[in-house]
């Protein structure tokens, strides 16, 4: 491994802190190429098989994000790369997500040697998973980190299956762009910045709800907390997600 670089769409810094750890676990300074950013929309880089790639995104409703997949298959280019893919998911389910990111990195020249599904936090509703990656899901991600290491150690680039279906479940469209509370909001213009997608008007700070994709990145990053989602919204959300993220969810490993 000549160098360990991290590739990743984290709108909530969420799949990016867990690159970061699994990076310390390989014992290797990673160099980030973020494509979270709208400003790194066009961004490009190639690697080498020399290379070795941490590859992550979170799981939107099942599916890699749109916006990543895009800006991954038209800049991301591998030469036969040694890659590690990593999907988190907040205590659902990630359903086709690993298989789709398998699949997109295959197709960019990368050779996928190791995956992992980590359950993390729920991005929208944050008492569903609330606390992870906990302390055994870190203990479970150092182990992994260190099966990695050896696999890469031992020059063994056999690819790896993972869990998924082919054709992948349908994508599901945005319907929760976050509302602005003009009373609290300065102006700053921290959120129009950070939008992935560009969504925020620059003058009136309003979201462009068909060019939201509920990342909510904007809630995130605002230092004055005057986004929001709508409570009605967010009622409707937690009693569809109850029964599903009720019990405690396994993170997966394939190497």
């Amino acid at each position: 491994m000549e160098k360990l670089y991290s590739v990743f769409f984290s709108p909530t810094d969420t799949t990016r802190g867990v690159l970061d750890f699994l990076a310390a676990g390989m014992q290797k300074a990673a160099e980030d190429v973020d494509l979270t950013s709208y400003q790194n929309k066009d961004l490009q880089k190639d690697f080498t098989a020399e290379d070795t790639v941490l590859i992550g995104v979170p799981s939107y409703a099942g599916r890699v994000p749109e916006t990543f997949a895009q800006r991954f298959k038209e800049n991301i280019k591998g030469n036969n790369t040694p890659a590690v893919i990593v999907i988190t998911f907040g205590n659902r389910a990630y359903e086709d997500t690993l298989i789709e990111l398998k699949d997109l990195a295959q197709a960019n020249g990368f050779n996928v040697i190791a995956a992992a599904a980590v359950v993390t936090q729920h991005s929208i509703v944050p008492q569903f998973g609330a606390g992870r990656p906990d302390g055994q899901d870190k203990e479970e991600l150092k182990n992994f980190a260190a099966q990695v290491k050896n696999k890469l150690a031992s020059q063994n680039t056999a690819a790896i299956t993972v869990s998924g279906n082919r054709p992948y479940k349908q994508a599901m469209a945005s319907a929760m762009a976050p509302v602005l509370a003009e009373d609290k909001c300065i102006g700053c213009g921290t959120c129009v910045i950070a939008c992935p997608t560009g969504a925020i008007d620059k003058s009136s700070f309003e979201c462009e709800k068909a060019k939201c994709i509920s990342c909510l990145r904007c809630i995130k990053v605002c230092p004055m907390n005057c986004r929001y989602v709508p409570e009605e919204i967010l009622a409707k959300l937690k009693a569809h997600l109850a029964p599903l993220c009720a019990s405690r969810k396994d993170n997966e490993f394939f190497i």
